[in-house]
């Protein structure tokens, strides 16, 4: 009865072990679900709604550019169909509640799976303590966009090359399905030949070209990169992502921040705003908290003798250049580094419990002290998150509004104008300049339509990967040259239609443009039809179409002496 007593504790700790686990499993799960559950303030949903509708309703996929009549029939390269589709299905039956929640469901998955992932590496207190930081980071930027089932992708990607090194082979042949939704999902596809990459040097450098094991890896990377073929688009599809990286990272790539502020990177932000802007903007300053405790970590497993060394290195220099020259890729950075860590530190504590450990006279062991700095390093983090409270401050390039808890949708969407102008008659141009293309998008969703005379087609909207980049300078130069003075930006409109299209305009910029707003309001050409200052006279929308065209379908005009207020 004796020796029995020792087996039942054991099997006693277990079980309380892994009730605490699964506890916190829970708890971190939810809470990236909820941390989800705020308004839709994304503008590129809308277009990417109206191609799914399309896709659904046509039975194909788009090769040329519709939705813009200033360069219809450039090519486009819609690796985003399989999303598209997905989001227009729920949306189409459940509406913006349906997309929020889904975003949640994904978000909170792809999490779980890195938690999951990471169990046995790590006591659970331990483990929610490393990844508490980058599951802050990761939420930072956690909108309904095609990225968030690459995150989902890439931690399934991270599993199953973890499973492999746990000895279960069979998990790795699920890379190509999965690489196959990735490739028809977004163009971020070739993150998984980046870490599986990484994964074969390092088993190639720690096994040997002989291993069968080896063997097996880098068979499954030559069938993923076959894979990557089967999009609509064959070759064309599966290098885009090189030439869309040559646009957004090449000799451009200023101009391209103009219009999407998430694409700057930190040499950048820290030129702008110096070190004090670190100190203000969230996303900047829980970077430079992790980065180093994860290259701490790391090192220090090295000591530890860390046969996945190679890889770990490859994965932090790949992903760590990827956030430091984009901060859009935050996201990315959390799931890889936070993943590092925690390995890195599994690795230490599995060394330790092979060696006896030295005990002061305080009772402290190595392991207490590693368990302090973890308590630390949350400490650090935590209060970090308190002063992005306190402060509110948006540095980080995002440019999305304060978040609001709910299902809806974020009021500049202005759905109303939207589809006014989708019902106005005559008219099938129009440039729309709201939080730059923002609006368009919305334009799209309600305007265009099959068929080819109803169709409502914008100057330019947010897909970088469809519109020209002469037209996306001239979009910004309509308004840019129009502060001069009308008749520049009317030369700019002409150089793709003889007839004009409509002007709508958020009221904000008429007003820091006020040569331009007066001489709009005062011309013979032009009509205000429109005119929105709700929620306030800012964030309003006003509506000018060509006065032949007004004149011709009988289109009521408005006053447009609301947006005659001094900036």
């Amino acid at each position: 009865m004796e020796s029995a007593e020792p087996g039942r504790g054991n099997a006693e700790t277990s079980r309380s072990e892994t009730a605490r686990w699964w506890a916190f499993f829970l708890l971190i799960v939810s809470s990236v679900f909820i941390a989800g559950c705020y308004w839709m303030v994304n503008g590129d949903i809308w277009w990417h709604l109206k191609a799914g509708e399309l896709i659904l309703s046509e039975g194909r996929i788009p090769n040329v550019n519709r939705f813009a009549y200033t360069n219809p029939d450039s090519t486009w390269i819609d690796l985003h169909w399989f999303f598209q589709v997905i989001v227009a299905a729920i949306y189409g039956k459940y509406g913006t509640a349906g997309l929020v929640v889904f975003k949640s469901l994904v978000g909170g998955a792809t999490v779980g799976t890195l938690f999951l992932m990471t169990r046995r590496r790590l006591p659970a207190v331990y483990l929610t303590i490393c990844w508490l930081p980058f599951i802050w980071i990761y939420t930072s930027r956690y909108h309904v966009r095609p990225e968030m089932l690459t995150h989902f992708y890439l931690a399934l990607t991270l599993f199953c090359i973890d499973r492999h090194i746990a000895g279960k082979d069979r998990y790795l042949w699920l890379l190509i399905p999965i690489q196959l939704l990735w490739v028809n999902s977004q163009g971020l596809f070739i993150l998984q030949f980046c870490v599986l990459g990484a994964f074969a040097l390092n088993e190639l450098f720690f096994g040997g070209p002989k291993d069968q094991r080896v063997k097996m890896v880098w068979c499954i990377l030559a069938i993923c990169a076959v894979t990557s073929l089967l999009n609509p688009y064959g070759w064309t599809g599966a290098l885009f992502p090189l030439e869309l990286l040559g646009k957004v990272g090449g000799d451009d790539r200023e101009f391209f921040q103009l219009l999407a502020g998430e694409t700057k990177g930190m040499t950048q932000f820290l030129q702008n705003y110096g070190l004090n802007g670190v100190l203000m903007a969230p996303t900047p300053r829980l970077l430079l908290i992790t980065a180093p405790v994860v290259v701490c970590a790391l090192i220090w497993s090295a000591l530890s003798h860390d046969k996945r060394l190679v890889y770990h290195c490859l994965l932090l220099t790949g992903f760590g250049y990827l956030v430091w020259n984009m901060n859009r890729n935050a996201s990315l950075y959390a799931i890889v580094w936070g993943y590092v860590l925690v390995d890195s530190l599994g690795t230490i504590f599995k060394h330790w419990s092979k060696t006896p450990q030295t005990q002061t006279e305080s009772g402290f062991t190595p392991s207490g002290f590693v368990a302090g700095l973890l308590m630390l390093f949350l400490a650090v983090n935590f209060m970090s998150s308190v002063v992005d409270v306190v402060q509110r401050n948006r540095l980080d390039g995002n440019h999305f509004p304060v978040r609001t808890a709910g299902f809806g949708e974020h009021f500049w969407y202005n759905h109303d104008a939207a589809r006014f102008l989708a019902e106005l008659p005559g008219i099938q141009n129009i440039y729309a300049h709201y939080n730059g293309t923002g609006f368009a998008g919305v334009v799209i969703y309600h305007g265009f339509s099959s068929d080819a005379e109803k169709a409502k087609r914008v100057f330019a909207d947010a897909r970088l990967e469809a519109n020209r980049l002469d037209v996306l300078h001239d979009f910004i130069d309509v308004l840019e040259q129009g502060n001069q003075g009308l008749e520049k930006a009317e030369v700019i409109l002409h150089k793709y239609s003889e007839t004009l299209p409509v002007l709508a305009i958020k009221n904000e910029d008429l007003i820091y443009r006020p040569r331009f707003r007066d001489e709009l309001i005062a011309s013979k050409r032009w009509n205000c039809v429109y005119c929105s200052a709700e929620p306030n006279i800012y964030d309003g929308i006003t509506i000018f179409v060509p006065s032949d065209i007004v004149r011709t379908h009988g289109i009521p005009t408005v006053s447009a002496e609301p947006i005659l207020v001094s900036p």
